[in-house]
């Protein structure tokens, strides 16, 4: 069983390699800013004196496109989420997913990625209620879920993992199952939108990216595997 889950510890490899080699902080950046401006955001929104900036420039609705000034909040509604448990799983979401990714395709690849992942779904699923719902006030569309599906994606396209893969597929369709509204309409564009980026990174790279590979014991413990027979 440890040997077929070996694929959990994995695609975390570069990671860890990162953490040791410069810190947590710098390990993912982009991650841990992302995450930390996304927990400010969320407690100002909560707050009398903040909620007024929150909302200015983070809550965002599809309603607002139809405005430019207002257009612009998309650009910061991945960094609203209004309930604890958006907040929680967003942390758990960055230390599993987007850490990991960004120290495996590095900083730069990484933050194009992810405010793609955002803004692509986001934008495409508004612009569908527009011309559905003319003049009619669209829901508050904001959160961390469309960047974390986008990176998931990117992440198991880059890694070739066929485990990462079997997880986000497998959580998609829970998605899908449970809530088949416009936000999963969203989720299936940022995971296309993610895997499509991916793709495009990796021939850029010259396919040079990793493909996870079952790590014998002795190799997790450092000791010299003997010759093969």
């Amino acid at each position: 069983m440890g040997g077929r889950l070996a694929f959990l510890r994995q695609y975390r490899e570069p990671y860890r390699a990162a953490l040791r080699r410069a810190g947590w902080w710098r390990a993912a950046p982009a991650s841990w800013s992302f995450l930390a401006l996304s927990l400010l955001v969320s407690l100002l929104w909560l707050l009398p004196g903040g909620h007024a900036a929150a909302a200015a420039c983070c809550a965002y609705r599809a309603s607002d496109l139809a405005r430019w000034p207002d257009a612009l909040k998309v650009a910061g509604s991945a960094l609203l989420v209004r309930r604890p448990v958006e907040a929680v799983w967003s942390a758990v979401a960055c230390w599993l997913v987007l850490a990991p990714l960004e120290a495996t395709i590095g900083t730069p690849r990484f933050v194009p990625l992810g405010a793609l992942g955002n803004l692509v779904p986001t934008v495409g699923l508004g612009l569908v209620f527009l011309r559905a719902n003319p003049g009619v006030a669209a829901p508050l569309d904001v959160g961390t879920s469309a960047v974390v599906v986008a990176c998931a994606a990117a992440l198991a396209v880059w890694s070739r993992s066929l485990g990462v893969t079997g997880l986000l597929l497998v959580g998609v369709a829970v998605d899908i199952l449970v809530s088949p509204d416009l936000a999963t309409a969203e989720h299936l564009m940022a995971l296309a939108t993610g895997a499509a980026l991916a793709l495009g990174l990796r021939r850029q790279a010259g396919n040079r990216a990793i493909r996870l590979e079952p790590v014998s014991p002795k190799a997790r413990s450092g000791e010299p595997e003997g010759p093969a027979d």
